[in-house]
């Protein structure tokens, strides 16, 4: 699998390309620059065969609708989420840009399999009430939107958020995976399962 950080204004959020050898393509999280991934798709021949989302908070969601129209890709993301677009709750201090609706199918937690290979879909609660991860056991590869950064966790001061949740939702489902499993977060630059349990302050030794 290669993969391909974008990353997207307002807010920095990354987006996610990945694809294999044979053409075949994902999108985990689109910002508000959906035209960025379209052109890399059709520059390098890939065919988008899922848009998979770690929570629905307006950032991670602006391009979704643009993107899935222009390539037909099924949306994915937890239904537990649903009460996010409907208050578009994650910034309660500033005017926040209007989200083209989407229509997207409620992905169960467990296996799944995405561009030929296993994928278990992890409840990851706290930041919001549906948040996901995606672990990709064959190249130790995890998708964790605004749970887990390096050196840090996901803020959970705005509405639906729970902090003893999401710290207890890093333990028992990231934290658990091989150390060399590298993560992709929402926002900031990549790490590791055994660089986090050794260095972030949230779960180092003390």
């Amino acid at each position: 699998m290669y993969i391909k950080t974008f990353p997207m204004q307002p807010y920095g959020v990354n987006s996610y390309l990945a694809w294999n050898a044979d053409g075949t393509a994902l999108v985990v999280d689109c910002g508000g620059q959906p035209d960025v991934l379209v052109e890399h798709l059709q520059a390098y021949s890939l065919k988008l065969t899922a848009i998979l989302l770690t929570h629905l908070h307006h950032d991670h969601v602006l391009g979704v609708a643009t993107l899935a129209a222009q390539t037909g890709a099924p949306v994915f993301a937890s239904a537990a989420d649903a009460v996010l677009v409907e208050t578009d709750s994650d910034s309660p201090d500033a005017a926040l840009p209007a989200v083209p609706p989407f229509a997207f199918k409620d992905i169960r937690h467990g296996r799944a399999t995405f561009l030929g290979e296993p994928c278990l879909v992890l409840p990851v609660p706290g930041h919001t009430p549906g948040h996901l991860a995606y672990f990709f056991p064959k190249t130790l590869t995890a998708f964790t939107g605004d749970t887990l950064f390096r050196g840090s966790v996901g803020r959970t001061d705005s509405p639906y958020g729970d902090a003893s949740l999401l710290l207890e939702s890093i333990r028992s489902r990231l934290l658990v995976l091989p150390d060399a499993v590298e993560l992709f977060p929402g926002h900031g630059p990549s790490t590791t399962v055994g660089r986090e349990k050794a260095e972030n302050p949230f779960f180092a030794p003390k």
